[in-house]
């Protein structure tokens, strides 16, 4: 016979399995796709591929692919969110950025760039890179997304691999330029003052010896 407590058991564990499910669910392997998805880097850095923080930008530009306009397979589009991620080589030995096939638990894409209303022809956003983006070496990807905000299908400006077409960002360096500046002045006053400063103290000696002589 059954006793209460097992009924109990079997009940608890029911509910934590549709939880896990609600929470979990979407698995990056079973999304389409069906965007096409574009970065360009807006620079004054003559370095192809590389962006520094802060500074520069990234123009991100989607839209359904071509090959399935009449697919309807975005029927049930709503909106995109457009994502930061770091590509396979910045994420060996940081498990903070790991890949999981379970979009609930990827750390792949942190980084938010922007959301949008979806449309079959696309749009574009021009993203000032945050001074809080570390340097790594990154790629973009679009996920579309349901009124609720599941992920329904995706596009990236890589390939499947993520080795190719990747963007190089540079943290804030050490030094800033408005440092330098400050340092040479400070310096050029330091100089100034300690010339000063012997100048007064030799004429005090002067004066001293002067005054020795004549008593």
């Amino acid at each position: 016979m059954v006793s209460r407590a097992q009924i109990g058991l079997a009940l608890a564990l029911g509910l934590l399995a549709l939880v896990s499910t609600a929470e979990g669910g979407v698995l990056f392997s079973n999304l389409t796709r069906t965007l096409a998805v574009e970065a360009t880097i807006q620079s004054t850095n003559s370095t192809t591929g590389v962006a520094h923080v802060g500074s520069d930008h990234l123009v991100v530009s989607w839209a359904l692919n071509s090959s399935l306009a009449d697919s309807g397979l975005d029927a049930k589009y709503v909106n995109v969110n457009i994502k930061l991620c770091y590509a396979p080589v910045s994420q060996t030995d940081r498990g903070w950025r790991k890949t999981n096939n379970d979009l609930h638990k990827d750390k792949t894409c942190g980084k938010g760039i922007g959301s949008q209303k979806y449309v079959p022809g696309g749009n574009t956003t021009n993203w000032r890179i945050t001074k809080d983006v570390p340097g790594a070496i990154y790629f973009v990807r679009v996920y579309a997304v349901d009124a609720d905000g599941v992920q329904l299908g995706f596009g990236q400006t890589t390939n499947a691999a993520k080795s190719s077409n990747l963007i190089e960002i540079l943290p804030i360096s050490g030094r800033h330029a408005s440092i330098d500046v400050a340092s040479a002045i400070f310096s050029v006053f330091s100089v100034g003052s300690l010339i000063s400063f012997l100048g007064v103290e030799a004429i005090r000696s002067k004066k001293a010896a002067n005054a020795r002589a004549g008593k």
